[in-house]
């Protein structure tokens, strides 16, 4: 076979079907890309945390987590900087926060859709009472409104 046609076969198919634009190609899948930070243990977790529940401080992300250990903790804090997911900051008394970036606030629509598959899908193991619950139900304060309002804009 010539070189042209063995490049050919080695490209990935175009998929002729479905919703994705068959003239738009990915050199990786975004959702594979995405899973490959937002996927490891612990991270949604502490997005969570420091995104709606706003726990900022090292040992108090480390009480909030049940199994988080310090180390793995340390770790997962590292790689969301170093991802430009959060940010580190240091008040004059030398107090370390973390805090979400924009880039980590886009996460935020992303685990309110995980949240509100949880309490229709899982309610059984989500809520006491078992009782399925919407987004609104879920999230009464203004702010966490506005979450859900720019979840449904987008």
């Amino acid at each position: 076979m010539q070189k042209t046609q063995l490049a050919q076969k080695k490209q990935l198919p175009t998929i002729a079907k479905g919703v994705l634009r068959p003239d738009v190609h990915f050199s990786q899948c975004p959702i594979k890309a995405s899973m490959g930070v937002l996927g490891r243990k612990w991270t949604t977790l502490l997005l969570r945390d420091i995104g709606f529940r706003k726990i900022d401080r090292f040992n108090h992300l480390l009480e909030s987590i049940p199994g988080l250990t310090p180390r793995v903790l340390s770790m997962r804090l590292k790689e969301l900087e170093r991802d430009g997911i959060i940010q580190k900051t240091e008040d004059q008394d030398l107090i370390v926060r973390w805090t979400l970036t924009e880039k980590g606030e886009d996460t935020l629509p992303i685990l309110t859709r995980l949240m509100a598959f949880g309490s229709k899908w899982y309610a059984k193991e989500v809520f006491e009472d078992k009782v399925p619950r919407t987004l609104n139900e879920i999230f009464t304060k203004p702010e966490a409104q506005e979450i859900v309002q720019r979840l449904y804009e987008s």
